[in-house]
């Protein structure tokens, strides 16, 4: 299997970023023109700006999130998520979520995301049992 170019590097882009929770490490994986999320969905994001207020937002609200799986497939990077949401915070949602990025010229084109593993993985182009 291999992986789109400058994928590798994206990757491991990523796990920083999402170590440190520091925005100015994730801005430069992100192509200009970024998506994430249908086009129809009010919470959609169109470029660069758009993802990291999403970012900033969900962290201002005191979210912790925690990589539980990061693989490069032949289609993209399939990221495995852990979020808790604070005690009596307005938002509820999947503990457990998955993110698949189309990395493009070395950078993360689109975002999509999955609430089960397994259409993740497919979509990534992981191979079934793959960690």
């Amino acid at each position: 299997m291999t992986s789109p170019p400058g994928t590798h590097a994206v990757a491991v882009g990523l796990r920083e970023a999402y170590a440190r929770r520091d925005l100015t490490l994730l801005g430069p994986l992100l192509a200009d023109d970024v998506r994430w999320g249908e086009a129809d969905h009010p919470r959609a994001c169109r470029n660069r700006a758009d993802v990291l207020r999403t970012y900033a937002a969900v962290m201002g609200e005191g979210a912790e999130g925690e990589v539980t799986e990061l693989a490069e497939g032949s289609e993209g990077i399939l990221c495995g998520l852990t979020v808790r949401w604070p005690e009596g915070g307005r938002r509820r949602g999947p503990g457990a979520l998955y993110h698949v990025y189309v990395v493009r010229h070395g950078r993360i084109a689109e975002i999509r995301p999955f609430d089960d593993r397994a259409r993740a993985a497919a979509a990534a182009g992981v191979e079934p049992g793959a960690p």
